[in-house]
């Protein structure tokens, strides 16, 4: 289950709470509503659904941030783009910092646990160059996924925080990005657009 909260903002919106689970990604919010309420500024949050049951995109405009929830296969998927001082305006005790810092060091799974098995990782390399041709790091998750999972449809995902990426970045040119070294990238590269939530192993709690 993925939970995004909207803080109550005076004069602008209320307090709204997003849900989705797998086959459950509702274009509403926890109340019914797509909108932040009839305050002035309510029209400022809004969500959009992109492809039914598949795609949905929440706006918070008020805030500078957007968020593509996604479903592929069995999997949940998020990808977010928010302004810096947004992102960093947390302290570490309230542990909101997946944005920011990546998964806790116990969560992360290494490069060489990840590539133990050569097969598995030249047919998870086949099915990611599919969908991804850049071997960017959306690949190399793409691949890491694939080898420690064992479902192919992380390549829907990956490609999936690909598009994403593509509508959030407004430079092209910082579309691709290369991780040295080559492989299957750590799990929980900072820098990675697209966080992956495979249903009963994580429970995202956002909050805004």
């Amino acid at each position: 289950m993925l939970t995004i909260i909207f803080k109550n903002m005076k004069e602008c919106i209320d307090q709204k709470v997003y849900q989705a689970e797998i086959d459950n990604l509702p274009a509403a919010f926890e109340d019914g509503s797509v909108n932040g309420g009839e305050r002035p500024g309510g029209s400022s949050l809004a969500i959009r659904e992109r492809s039914p049951g598949r795609h949905v995109e929440i706006r918070a405009d008020y805030i500078g941030t957007t968020i593509a929830v996604r479903q592929a296969g069995r999997q949940l998927s998020f990808s977010i783009r928010a302004a810096e001082q947004v992102a960093r305006a947390f302290t570490e005790e309230q542990d909101l910092q997946l944005c920011v810092g990546g998964c806790p060091r116990s969560q992360r799974i290494s490069r060489s646990d990840c590539c133990r098995g050569r097969g598995a990782a030249e047919v998870a390399r086949a099915l990611c160059k599919e969908m991804l041709p850049v071997e960017d790091v959306y690949f190399q998750s793409c691949v890491f996924d694939v080898v420690t999972s064992g479902d192919a449809n992380f390549t829907m995902a990956a490609h999936g925080a690909l598009e994403d990426a593509r509508v959030f970045l407004p430079n092209a040119e910082k579309l691709h990005i290369f991780q040295a070294g080559g492989g299957c990238p750590c799990a929980s590269s900072p820098f990675l657009l697209l966080l992956l939530l495979t249903t009963g192993l994580w429970v995202g709690l956002l909050h805004f």
